[in-house]
C-alpha cells in the first residue's frame, strides 16, 4: 500500500493501541550498547506480568538447569539482551491480541506458530540463526491487527471474509493496519513492511516468509477472518530446497504449541 493510503488508515482508525511504557523503556535500554543488566532489572520490575514471563522463559525446559532461576537478574543474565528482546515484543503482542475477546487465544496461538514457522523458514533459506529473531517477530506481528480490528469492528469477523471482505467493508486490511500500528511503535521497516505485504502480490523478502509461515500455520493454529488461506505459490517458489521440509516444520510447530499451551496453561 502506497504511504498516502497508509496515512489515511491510520487517520481512519483512531486509538490505536500503545506500546506500554515499560516495554518502550525497556527497548530503549537494550538498543544502548552501554545497558548494564541491573538497569534493565530496574525498569522491567514494574511491570510484574513481563517480569513473571522472563522468569517462566529462564525455568522453560529451553533453558533446563539444575537449580531454578528465583530472581529477575539472573534470569535476564541467563537469557541475555536479544531474547529479552524477543519476550518484551511477545509480551506486547499478547496484550493487543488480549482485547479480541473470544477471538484472543485463536489469535495468539496462530500468531505464535506462525513466528516459530517464520524463524525455522529463516534458518532453512539462510542456513545460519543469525536473523532467526527477527523472522520470528515478522511472523508474530502478520496478523497483531486481527486484535484491534476485532475490538473496534467485531462485526467483520462475524464471519470468514478474508481480506478482500476486509478492503470491501473496511478499505483496508489487517496487513495495512498492523503496519502502521507498528510504525507507530517505531519498529524496524522491514518489520513493518513484512506485515504490510504479506498479503500482497510481491510482498517484501520478510514478507514472503511470513506469508509461507501463515498458510503453515494454519496446520496446527487456525486463526480468525478467513479460511484456510491460499498456498502462497510464488513465496513458496522463492524458498528453494527449504521448500522441501514443509512436513517436518508442520510437526515442529504442533510441538512448540504444544509447549506454549502447557505453559499457560
Amino acid at each position: 500500500m502506497e504511504r498516502a493510503a497508509l496515512d489515511r488508515v491510520a487517520g481512519m482508525v483512531r486509538d490505536l493501541p500503545a506500546l506500554p511504557l515499560v516495554a518502550q523503556e525497556a527497548l530503549a535500554l537494550l538498543s544502548n550498547p552501554t545497558t548494564e543488566p541491573e538497569e534493565l532489572q530496574a525498569v522491567l520490575s514494574r511491570d510484574p506480568a513481563l517480569a513473571l514471563s522472563v522468569l517462566r522463559l529462564a525455568n522453560s525446559a529451553f533453558y533446563r538447569r539444575k537449580r531454578a532461576i528465583s530472581t529477575l537478574a539472573s534470569a535476564i543474565l541467563l537469557l541475555g539482551f536479544k531474547t529479552i528482546h524477543t519476550l518484551i515484543l511477545s509480551s506486547a503482542v499478547h496484550r493487543v491480541l488480549a482485547a479480541a475477546g473470544p477471538h484472543a487465544n485463536l489469535l495468539w496461538e496462530h500468531c505464535f506458530a506462525a513466528g516459530v514457522a517464520c524463524r525455522e523458514l529463516r534458518r532453512r533459506v539462510e542456513g545460519h540463526g543469525d536473523a532467526a529473531e527477527e523472522a520470528f517477530l515478522a511472523g508474530l506481528f502478520h496478523d497483531i491487527a486481527k486484535g484491534v480490528m476485532a475490538a473496534k469492528f467485531p462485526r467483520v469477523y462475524a464471519r470468514s471474509i478474508g481480506t478482500a471482505g476486509e478492503l470491501a467493508q473496511l478499505g483496508f486490511h489487517h496487513g495495512h493496519l498492523g503496519q502502521v500500528l507498528l510504525e507507530q511503535w517505531e519498529i524496524p521497516v522491514a518489520l513493518a513492511d513484512a506485515v504490510g505485504t504479506h498479503h500482497d502480490e510481491e510482498p517484501s523478502e520478510l514478507g514472503c516468509l511470513a506469508a509461507v509461515a501463515d498458510w503453515l500455520a494454519w496446520s496446527v493454529a487456525p486463526g480468525i477472518g478467513t479460511e484456510v488461506p491460499p498456498v502462497p505459490v510464488q513465496a513458496l517458489a522463492g524458498l528453494g530446497p527449504a521448500a522441501d521440509a514443509l512436513d517436518d516444520l508442520r510437526d515442529r510447530l504442533a510441538s512448540s504449541l504444544a509447549e506454549e499451551r502447557s505453559g499457560h496453561g
